[in-house]
């Protein structure tokens, strides 16, 4: 198991997960206080209801987006797209690496 955290604004929500779930199932399966990730396309890399903004200390260990994937083309048209932070938390497959990983969620 390893443990990530989701920050909204000062609230800070720690999830145990299992290693090589997503980011985005963290959130949905693994806790039901972050209606913030709504899934709609169940990971599919189709929807962008799981945008989150990666915190600046964990860029480099989770990667920047790949601007030749879907996941940009969905993401440069969401309202707080930002290029160095933004991800797709479907597209964040979880390795012990990321224990301790924060990632904010965007609210409307």
């Amino acid at each position: 198991m390893i443990k990530v955290y989701f920050k909204r604004g000062l609230e800070t929500i720690p999830v145990e997960v299992d290693e090589e779930m997503t980011l985005m199932e963290a959130a949905r399966d693994y806790d039901a206080n972050i209606p913030e990730i709504t899934a709609d396309c169940s990971g599919c890399c189709a929807c962008a209801t799981c945008h989150v903004h990666i915190d600046k200390d964990w860029v480099d260990k989770v990667g920047k987006i790949n601007y030749n994937t879907a996941e940009i083309d969905l993401l440069e048209y969401e309202k707080n797209f930002d290029k160095e932070r933004s991800r797709l938390a479907c597209q964040i497959t979880l390795k012990k690496e990321h224990d301790g990983l924060i990632a904010h969620l965007l609210g409307d």
